[in-house]
């Protein structure tokens, strides 16, 4: 049997991830992952205990990452996965430390944006969550959703009853803080290039998630430019014909292709399933150490 992997994974180190590593690892296990990359956002603290629980389970570990970063051209989010990073890097922590810092503002502003639109928003449910991060999105949906003074509101009757009962903030989140929502907050970060210049400091390999957040083809080429080494062409936001059409980018841009499933857990992304991607094989990942040994001399 062809063994598999998924090097886009969410843990309970991410604000919106809901397991924990060895949770993470054992699920793994269970649905025939042989390695995995735990990217939590804008967070390095999963890997040293990945290190340690991953071989309990026969698992391969990666050390991973996943920076947001805005790419100046269109303002748009891109998040950028770093493999096998220095979890210890002075240059990297700095930057993650200036990004969470980022991540409070918005969420203050979505917060108010939200009850400026007429929802009741539990803001001291939504900090307890956080747990002493910088609350995401999630954290924020479900401090509107989870409010019991907002259950009669006729804007949300079908989140409760109705047909987006089974994937509420997928939904919410389009309808209200994504481009042109009512409660959009502009997102703000580092750019693409200090991003992945970042990982490039910390010994990594940046390789560009979901491509196609990528709304024009000429964005991917000034990523390229940049200095993206690969794409996560095999990826749960695409479609079978997105995901040849990014790996033939890559083949005719000489990047790696990486396949992640951007797992959270049953709740934040109850349709994504750990390892649910088709063409996830070992040998992507081969490829990706390969450069990686070349780029760092290993």
């Amino acid at each position: 049997m062809t063994p598999l992997i998924d090097l886009h994974i969410h843990s309970s180190f991410s604000e919106d991830g809901e397991l924990s590593v060895n949770e993470i690892c054992k699920l793994a296990l269970q649905n025939g992952i042989s390695a995995i990359a735990i990217t939590d956002h804008d967070s390095v603290k999963s890997i040293p205990v990945a290190r340690d629980i991953a071989p309990e389970y026969n698992i391969e570990h990666v050390p991973g990452v996943e920076v947001t970063t805005i790419l100046p051209a269109d303002g748009s989010q891109q998040h950028i996965l770093g493999f096998y990073v220095d979890e210890n890097n002075s240059q990297l922590l700095l930057a993650l430390e200036q990004i969470s810092a980022f991540r409070v503002e918005i969420a203050q502003e979505r917060m108010k944006a939200l009850s400026d639109a007429g929802f009741s928003v539990d803001e001291k449910a939504v900090w307890e969550m956080a747990a002493g991060r910088a609350p995401t999105a999630a954290s924020i949906m479900k401090g509107v959703l989870g409010n019991s003074e907002n259950r009669n509101d006729p804007r949300l009757f079908d989140y409760f009853q109705g047909s987006k009962k089974e994937n509420q903030l997928p939904y919410f989140y389009r309808e209200y803080l994504a481009e042109n929502g009512e409660a959009y907050v502009p997102f703000r970060s580092i750019d693409v290039e200090e991003g992945l210049n970042v990982i490039r400091a910390a010994g990594g390999v940046p390789v560009l998630a979901h491509p196609v957040f990528a709304k024009k083809e000429e964005y991917l080429d000034a990523m390229v430019e940049m200095g993206i080494a690969g794409l996560e062409a095999v990826s749960t936001y695409h479609s079978k014909e997105q995901v040849e059409y990014y790996k033939k980018y890559a083949l005719e841009h000489d990047l790696l292709v990486s396949a992640g499933s951007d797992f959270h857990g049953p709740v934040a992304k109850p349709k994504v399933k750990l390892g649910g991607i088709e063409g996830n094989t070992y040998d992507l990942l081969e490829k990706i150490k390969e450069y990686y040994k070349k780029a760092t001399r290993k």
